[in-house]
């Protein structure tokens, strides 16, 4: 299969998306990246970041615009819009896809102990219901209204009751006039 031939498959993979060592602050709104599709030596770390790391940024930043611009200007650049309406400006020129990463990762990316921090709090989320949680509907916890495939309703609490309850006021309401 001819598809199947080459590095492309590679970074189709889910398990190669999972790696991506960056993952941006929640400040971070739009990630913009300009380059040279036709590189001078000074100038491949950027096309080789686009072509290994690009699917992985989306991938593991989900929530953020990501911008490429193609043939936008002949030194490779980088730019970071903030919540706060600040820019981040890098320059590429002359760095490797792996010094990109580390830059990136450092100036812009979550910690070790964030991403931590983070994967615990939603793993242990006690607010969360469903399959994958602790409970399965909010029923469960004391205080709450029992479900109504268990308890039956109160009528008030019922639509049809309701809807009929209005309609009795009205028609006692038009025999009057």
């Amino acid at each position: 299969m001819p598809f199947m031939r080459g590095v492309m498959p590679i970074r189709r993979t889910f398990f190669y998306l999972e790696q991506g060592r960056v993952v941006f602050r929640d400040d971070v709104k739009v990630f913009c990246l300009g380059y040279h599709q036709r590189p001078e030596p000074h100038q491949k770390g950027a096309k080789e970041f686009i072509f290994w790391h690009w699917a992985q940024l989306q991938f593991r930043n989900p929530y953020i615009q990501l911008v490429k611009l193609k043939n936008f200007t002949v030194t490779p650049f980088a730019m970071a819009f903030l919540k706060d309406g600040r820019e981040v400006l890098f320059d590429l020129e002359g760095k490797s896809k792996d010094e990109i990463v580390d830059m990136f990762n450092g100036t812009l990316g979550k910690t070790k102990l964030c991403l931590q921090r983070e994967a615990l709090e939603s793993k242990y989320s006690v607010a969360g219901f469903g399959d994958n949680h602790p409970r399965q509907c909010i029923c469960e916890i004391q205080g709450q209204q029992p479900c109504t495939s268990l308890v039956k309703a109160p009528d008030y609490m019922c639509g049809r009751w309701r809807w009929n309850h209005q309609g009795a006021k009205l028609k006692r309401n038009k025999r009057i006039i």
